[in-house]
């Protein structure tokens, strides 16, 4: 009896084990990045410098990254798809400045007219959220940047970097 009890549970796990991974839930979150390893910036395009650093806010894990930069920006471009249904989403981080800040932002490729953003001016981890919201249709393409100096150099520190659907 023990035995057929022990055998019928390891055929349990197993195919529990075996079935197909869970998708991501989209309809909340459209894109998550907590940079904690190199594949973490697989698809940025980078025109200043961004670079881990073993430094992160409250549940950020074990780094952060570092965007810096000077006059050519943006510094770091990633483009993703937004919602598949499109709707609303909000951008959040935290952020923490090392220099004299800098500036995360997100649009619709072709429409940067209508961009929602963050500013990182504290000097200690500041979780920010954008106070607008980027209204989205289906099959739209985002781009997210990251900005920190412009004529004079800067650095800043972002994790938990989202793009979250709010609708």
């Amino acid at each position: 009896m023990k035995l057929s009890i022990a055998l019928l549970y390891s055929l349990i796990v197993l195919f529990i084990a075996c079935k197909d991974p869970v998708e991501p839930d989209l309809t909340s979150n459209v894109f998550f990045n907590s940079f904690e390893s190199q594949s973490d910036t697989v698809g940025w395009v980078r025109y200043g410098g961004m670079a881990f650093v073993a430094e992160s806010p409250p549940n950020g894990g074990k780094q952060s990254v570092q965007v810096a930069g000077g006059c050519i920006v943006p510094h770091a471009l990633f483009q993703f798809n937004g919602p598949p249904l499109g709707g609303r989403v909000v951008l959040q981080c935290w952020g923490k400045n090392l220099a004299i800040g800098g500036a995360v932002s997100l649009y619709r490729v072709g429409n940067d007219s209508k961009r929602i953003g963050i500013s990182v001016q504290d000097t200690v981890w500041t979780f920010k959220q954008s106070n607008k919201v980027l209204q989205c249709q289906p099959g739209d393409r985002l781009a997210m940047e990251m900005n920190s100096g412009g004529f004079v150099a800067s650095s800043m520190l972002i994790d938990l970097l989202e793009v979250k659907k709010v609708d």
